[in-house]
């Protein structure tokens, strides 16, 4: 059972700038689960015939409850928490499956994670990505079509806003959850945190790079690249990176030739590249430029982009300007 105090709920009204983030809530429902923070908004329900209010409710893990007191509703989230709970552990994630209308709440379990199938086995792994493809070959679904969430402060299942994962390879596949009060994940039992601004997301990454090598998942911490899915998060992170005036150019893959431009940044003392497609950005990681040349072209080869990783180029952008590039560019480690 989940002791009382790994939930540290209290309700409190919101102040007049807090309701212009949460719009028509009066109050929040705030603390900790789980060893994270959560703020759920609580809205007051009208009788359209009276000026009084009638009850409230809130919204968690896509129910919505509703009480007709402020007690009963801070009583009525307890006890939410407490059922969803499994083995004194709270889910961090949860893997949902669109076409059925279902998202299955994913628990910690030693340094891996468990799942209940309904009406099916009990599924663990040590990785999300592992797990996520065992839950689809439950379903006889392609990998494709299970999504993982993460759980928001607002605890709801939303997509994460990064993932950390090989530049080749599928595993370890770890996904970020971000909001203003910091960037966050769970690897081998631990939760990783970082201040949700720019230089938290590559402390976070300087993190996690370490223990995957540590943990003989990867041999070098320029293995492990980023994915952003969010782009707010991509907003935050670009304010901690200092564009170069370099960047890669290749020709895609296809039936018709299109140019594909990487700009490079620098980041304190690694190189990076950033792949666009669509809304969503890849983020390769290098020692120098030459390393990362060859990091980025062979991760674009073997994702079917580029049909020869030695034809990726770089070109300076502004030639006045690129004589860091240039040094850089010569000589393996920068200055």
């Amino acid at each position: 059972m989940v002791v009382d105090h790994d939930f540290h709920l209290h309700l409190r009204p919101l102040s007049a700038g807090e309701r212009r983030q949460f719009g028509a809530a009066a109050y929040v429902l705030e603390g900790w689960v789980g060893g994270q923070r959560i703020a759920i908004p609580v809205y007051p329900m009208a009788d359209p015939g009276r000026a009084s209010v009638e009850g409230y409710a809130f919204e968690a893990m896509g129910l919505t409850i509703t009480e007709g007191r402020l007690a009963d509703l801070t009583h009525a989230a307890r006890q939410l928490l407490h059922a969803l709970a499994y083995g004194g552990q709270f889910p961090c994630y949860a893997m949902e499956i669109p076409s059925a209308g279902v998202a299955l709440p994913v628990y910690p379990w030693g340094e891996g994670w468990r799942v209940h199938v309904p009406d099916g086995p009990i599924l663990e792994a040590r990785d999300l990505g592992i797990l996520r493809q065992r839950v689809a070959d439950a379903h006889g679904l392609p990998v494709e079509a299970i999504q993982v969430r993460v759980l928001s402060e607002r605890l709801a299942w939303v997509p994460p806003a990064a993932v950390f994962r090989p530049a080749i390879e599928s595993t370890p596949w770890l996904p970020v959850a971000w909001s203003e009060s910091g960037w966050r994940l769970h690897f081998t039992g631990a939760l990783l945190s970082a201040p949700g601004n720019g230089a938290g997301i590559w402390s976070l990454w300087e993190t996690v790079a370490d223990q995957v090598v540590r943990q003989g998942w990867l041999h070098d911490p320029e293995d492990l690249m980023l994915e952003v899915w969010s782009g707010a998060a991509w907003e935050a992170m670009q304010s901690a990176m200092r564009e170069a005036t370099a960047r890669f150019r290749f020709y895609e893959a296809g039936q018709r030739l299109r140019a594909v431009l990487l700009p490079i940044f620098r980041n304190g003392e690694r190189w990076m590249a950033v792949y666009t497609a669509q809304d969503q950005r890849t983020v390769f990681v290098g020692r120098d430029l030459i390393d990362l040349q060859r990091r980025a072209g062979e991760a674009l080869h073997a994702a079917g982009r580029l049909l020869d990783p030695r034809a990726l180029r770089m070109e300076l952008v502004e030639m006045e300007k690129s004589s860091e590039v240039a040094r850089a560019f010569l000589v393996p480690g920068g200055e």
